[in-house]
């Protein structure tokens, strides 16, 4: 008889210490019948890497082919054998149930050190970065986005993949935004995975905001969404940050990396600072870009109070 375990993923996506949308990723592990024991195996039905840690509980009469516990990558709408069981008496029953844990992403990947990315937005735009690392006003504390940029921007700003790659995830449904912290978990955003296998997210995109769909590839400069201000927010502007997946100890965590822009042809590599007006030029020359009082921008967002004091920005 065919024992089926599924295992949904949750996606958490963190923006400013935010978890985000609540996606199931079509990722499942089965203990299936192989002779007088059981085949662990992982079904990877989405267009992303997927990393794996398995292991056993209650283990009765087991024998396994490798140490537990087991860490994988499975590829992209593929499977893979995990774990072989098999009994330690033949004849007797054996008994055991699984753990499975995983996230989307390849936790032995390395980043392209040679990437670059196109400024997020269409040509001829320009935007100033409200926040980069080292800069003096920051959310973005944590692992996974320390290295994340904000760019001012109005609401419904045409948003661009900075990168070639896949689509793996979006969120389009949430409506509002705010300096509330129960609104972190909902930011509209795409995220892209790369060549390297890292991965893109470009986040607070408007409601009904996003133009493309997971599996479906993109090129550098493709319009992906429409910017906004959902989740936690003080304002309209577009987060955005290159992560990869990485194992620490027993789990797997999300955390942002180094990464630069580009402008210009020939292009001037640079990476982005805090008070730089970024301009989308890819005709003339790059150049690096120069420094405005980004403290002074006027951040266009359409805030009004709630009952309760707190500030929402309602959706338009």
């Amino acid at each position: 008889m065919r024992r089926l375990l599924l295992f949904w993923l949750l996606v958490a996506c963190t923006l400013t210490g935010a978890a985000s949308a609540r996606q199931a990723y079509p990722f499942s592990v089965s203990a299936e019948r192989s002779g007088s024991g059981s085949a662990l195996i992982a079904r990877n039905r989405g267009p992303a890497p997927v990393s794996v840690r398995l292991a056993l509980s209650g283990a009765d009469n087991v024998s396994s082919t490798q140490p537990l516990p087991v860490y994988a990558v499975v590829r992209p709408c593929s499977e893979a054998l995990l774990l072989q069981i098999r009994p330690n008496h033949p004849g007797r029953g054996l008994r055991f149930s699984t753990q499975a844990t995983f996230s989307i992403g390849n936790f032995h990947a390395t980043p392209d050190p040679r990437a670059t990315y196109r400024l997020p937005f269409a040509n001829g735009r320009s935007f100033v970065i409200s926040q980069a690392p080292g800069g003096p006003l920051t959310t973005h504390t944590a692992d996974d986005s320390e290295h994340a940029v904000d760019f001012t921007m109005p609401e419904n700003t045409p948003v661009v993949a900075a990168r070639d790659g896949v689509v793996i995830e979006t969120e389009a449904t949430n409506r509002f935004g705010g300096k509330d912290r129960g609104l972190l978990a909902m930011a509209n955003y795409v995220r892209i995975l790369h060549a390297d296998e890292t991965v893109a997210t470009y986040a607070h995109l408007a409601p009904g905001g996003v133009r493309v769909r997971p599996g479906e590839r993109v090129s550098a400069g493709t319009v992906i969404g429409q910017s906004g201000a959902t989740g936690y927010t003080s304002g309209p502007h577009l987060h955005f940050v290159v992560q990869k997946l990485v194992r620490r100890n027993d789990r797997f965590a999300m955390v942002s990396v180094p990464f630069r822009f580009s402008v210009g042809d020939p292009p001037h590599v640079f990476t982005p600072k805090f008070g730089q007006l970024a301009t989308a030029d890819y005709a003339a020359p790059g150049r690096a870009p120069p420094f405005v009082d980004a403290r002074r921008v006027e951040q266009p967002a359409a805030q009004v109070p709630s009952g309760d004091g707190k500030r929402v920005v309602q959706a338009r």
